[in-house]
């Protein structure tokens, strides 16, 4: 099958999205392509992130904006909401009924999805049939390496029978009843046991020491592993071999080991796990009301070959998930190289940088992946391999007791096996890959891959748009961050810096610590979001000669009289300066690199090095309508955090002027019976309609407050205001008004500037709120209790965090 390179699905994807473009916004727009292009970007964060993305697109959609974005890339529970809206357009065909009260009303109790059934009866019945299910597929689950171990079995039942071998049970004689399992067990659990103590000890003496882990891991692994094999071998020889074996005891021995061998091929992970049961879950919450498109296959996500613009209506998904890599290849090449990579699901290519891309349509393995599968990978939280956050001792664990959400898919860059079938190239005997997930040996060099949650490697689902050079990026981050670490957004800066040569430089009084971060007195935010500009600080290219060849040499070493040639190209680096304060400074830096090395005279060299500075001048030189550090800029990233800022005026009443419902009321309101809104835990995946509610409401105000609606989204009627995309771009690069603002306008309070009627504020809030809260009975109605911060809750994300910044 043929592999593909990011170049080449890049060209491929812009190709669509002009077509898509002027077929649904004419020529002018299609050619503009280049100039604006714009993406959305939708975090995880499980069932909260679904809900604020719910309400953000929906106020998106009322002035027409959604349907203009070319790609909407989504990771773990962003995918929901991008799900939805995929799967519902084509139903509808068409985007005026996409947030209907009767869809969002289901949505709104689905928020328990995680729990199956509707009724109390229902859900208890339930739970005792999944704990029943659990159980099972964990049995399941181990005959992975129970098979492994009775092959080993049988063939020795083979073996000590043929006559003339004589096998002696000489390790019974290592204990005094002859029970070797039992005398080699207890020692061995014993030391194991002591071991994990020790380990955890250890842990918190040294802070988690990441040293530490990684002593201990090893140890305990094949500690591990040489007791599964002792059991494997005691259990064999201390079967008596000295009873009649006749002929056909061993052909059925043989016939027993064989058909082992073949139950081997069919323990498949993917079916074993609790994949199935997140994704029918998942499918029944966010896609059940879409009919025919409930199972829609991925390839036919976007289409533009068949008649309708349903197929291409929506933007173009990017589903992110993430490649484990905890074993990336056993050559040099990856030696010492981060423990994961970005894998992309889509409607055109899946793969990724390392595996190759292969034709979503052509592959086998993706050709039928569904739209729930790709979501559902795209949200596995929990399995052995976690990428960045992947540890050995959690991942025997979670192999153990088949705590797995990740799938195994085929290898795009798998070799076909000498003279099999195409279709055995990705033919997997899977006992063996249940020891490389215990083992922690996941890697590129096996006919499958593993991958899991997007939020593994990256979990703003930003990554990929900046690798499509997005003139406009809107990102939504509505994962857990009670602190305020922005934690995500220094994953992405530092990745896109390093890794695309991309840098995300806040503007003069943009910075998301300084306006985003809830004020200590208040517990409010300034605002929701900050603009940034995408600035490009390093690129590589080939140098080419001035007929537009790449330039070729070839080398020639002659080694033990053996000669060896080869021909490779050279590679320029270019690394930019600018100056955040004077934008009219731009400077740059060329330096010339070969893999091999390639040995030059000091004249060819400079003639090579001018030729590559000539190049990069000539490239800045013609972008004549741009001055300074302007040539290097790339887009507007405009970084958007799930926020409760101050109330307008002094309080939130609540009915507006015509006294309809005002829909912040409830919002504040839930602020102050939860003072973690929005940030609580992601633990939390059971969400009432009270709660839900608060989430999606906000989603709303967030967008309003991005867009600088003068009234809030309830108030507009969907195409009331028809905004394209240079309106979008003005109006964060230039501070050009949407919306013609008339009449008084009320500024954001900063409520800590009035500090003394804090008090007196909250306290009439908090007597009026139960009166008229609906629905009834005033209190909500998972009854949850304002706590203190405590640290202590916290420290897990601590830990992942600060181990995040050292694996960078």
């Amino acid at each position: 099958m043929e592999t593909y390179k990011l170049n080449k699905v890049l060209e491929e994807e812009e190709a669509m999205l002009r077509e898509r473009r002027k077929r649904l916004f004419g020529e002018e727009e299609s050619l503009k392509l280049e100039d604006n292009k714009f993406g959305i970007a939708l975090s995880g964060g499980g069932i909260r992130s679904a809900t604020i993305n719910l309400g953000f697109l929906k106020t998106l959609n009322l002035f027409k904006i959604l349907e203009k974005a070319d790609y909407i890339s989504t990771v773990s529970g962003g995918g929901y909401t991008g799900a939805y809206v995929q799967a519902t357009v084509k139903q509808l065909d068409g985007f005026d009924k996409l947030f209907h009260e009767e869809k969002i009303d289901r949505l709104r109790k689905y928020g328990d999805y995680m729990i199956p059934g509707q009724g109390k009866l229902a859900k208890l019945w339930n739970l005792i049939l999944l704990t029943f299910g659990y159980l099972v597929s964990w049995a399941m689950s181990l005959l992975s390496p129970v098979a492994a171990v009775l092959m080993v079995y049988l063939l020795f039942r083979v073996v000590a029978s043929i006559p003339f071998l004589d096998i002696k049970h000489s390790l019974l004689d290592w204990t005094e009843d002859g029970n070797v399992v039992m005398g080699i067990m207890r020692p061995a659990l014993w030391t194991l046991g002591g071991l994990m103590a020790a380990h955890f000890i250890a842990n918190l003496l040294f802070n988690f020491s990441l040293g530490i882990s990684k002593f201990f891991t090893k140890i305990e692994s094949v500690l591990a592993l040489l007791i599964l094999v002792f059991v494997a071998l005691a259990s064999i020889i201390t079967i008596d071999t000295s009873g009649e074996w006749a002929g056909n005891q061993i052909l059925w021995a043989l016939l027993a080991a064989f058909g082992l061998y073949v139950f081997g091929f069919l323990l498949n992970p993917n079916s074993l796990s609790f994949h199935r049961y997140y994704r029918k879950q998942l499918a029944d919450a966010f896609l059940s009301h879409t009919g025919n498109y409930r199972n829609l296959e991925l390839k036919k996500l976007f289409t533009l070959e068949e008649k309708g613009n349903r197929n291409y209506l929506a933007p173009y998904p990017l589903i992110n998930t993430c490649l484990n890599l905890q074993n990336p290849g056993g050559t040099d090449k990856f030696k010492g190289a981060k423990a994961s990579d970005y894998f992309l699901l889509s409607p055109a290519f899946c793969g990724s940088k390392l595996s190759n891309y292969v034709k979503t349509a052509d592959f086998p393995g993706y050709r039928y992946m569904t739209l729930p599968a790709a979501l559902t990978i795209s949200a596995a939280a929990v399995n052995p391999g976690m990428g960045i956050y992947s540890n050995k001792l959690l991942s025997i664990m979670m192999t153990l007791f088949n705590a797995r959400l990740g799938f195994w898919v085929n290898n795009p860059g798998a070799k076909k096996r000498g003279f099999l079938p195409n279709w055995a190239t990705h033919l997997a005997w899977w006992p063996a890959f249940f020891f490389k997930e215990l083992l922690s040996k996941i890697g590129t060099d096996n006919c499958k891959l593993n991958i899991s949650d997007g939020g593994h490697i990256e979990n703003l689902a930003v990554y990929e748009l900046l690798r499509r050079r997005c003139r406009l990026i809107l990102a939504v981050d509505a994962g857990a961050d009670p602190d305020s670490t922005f934690a995500d957004l220094e994953n992405l800066s530092l990745r896109a810096r390093n890794e695309l040569g991309v840098d995300i430089s806040f503007r003069s009084g943009q910075d998301p610590v300084d306006i985003i971060r809830p004020k200590a007195s208040s517990g409010y935010a300034r605002k929701r979001f900050a603009v940034a500009d995408l600035m490009k600080i390093w690129e590589e290219f080939y140098l080419k000669d001035e007929k537009g060849k790449t330039v070729v040499f070839k080398k020639r070493v002659v080694k033990k009289g053996v000669i060896k040639e080869w021909e490779q190209s050279l590679e320029v680096l270019v690394n930019y300066f600018y100056n955040k304060k004077d934008k009219s400074v731009l400077k740059f830096r060329v330096d010339l690199k070969a893999e091999r090395g390639i040995d030059f005279t000091k004249e060819r060299f400079d003639e090579l090095k001018q030729r590559a500075i000539d190049v990069v001048k000539t490239k800045l030189d013609r972008m004549t309508d741009k001055q300074g550090s302007d040539k290097i800029k790339m887009g507007t990233l405009v970084y958007i955090k799930s926020s409760v800022t101050s109330p307008r005026k002094l309080f939130v009443p609540q009915y507006l002027a015509d006294g309809s419902p005002n829909p912040q009321f409830d919002t504040f309101k839930y602020k102050i019976y939860h003072p973690d809104f929005p940030h609580e835990s992601t633990a939390d995946q059971f969400f009432d309609p009270v709660q839900w509610e608060s989430y999606f409401q906000l989603g709303q105000f967030i967008a309003s407050d991005v867009l600088d609606t003068p009234k809030v989204p309830d108030e507009y009627r969907r195409g009331e205001y028809d905004v394209n995309i240079d309106e979008l771009i003005e109006h964060f690069d230039n501070k050009t008004p949407i919306f013609q603002h008339t009449g008084e306008q009320t500024e954001l309070i900063d409520i800590s500037e009035i500090e003394p009627l804090v008090d007196e504020l909250l306290v009439d809030v908090v007597e009026e709120a139960p009166r008229s809260f609906v629905p009834e009975p005033a209190a909500p109605t998972k009854q949850k209790e304002a706590v203190p911060y405590d640290p202590e809750l916290q420290q897990p994300e601590e830990e992942i965090y600060d181990e995040m910044k050292f694996k960078i």
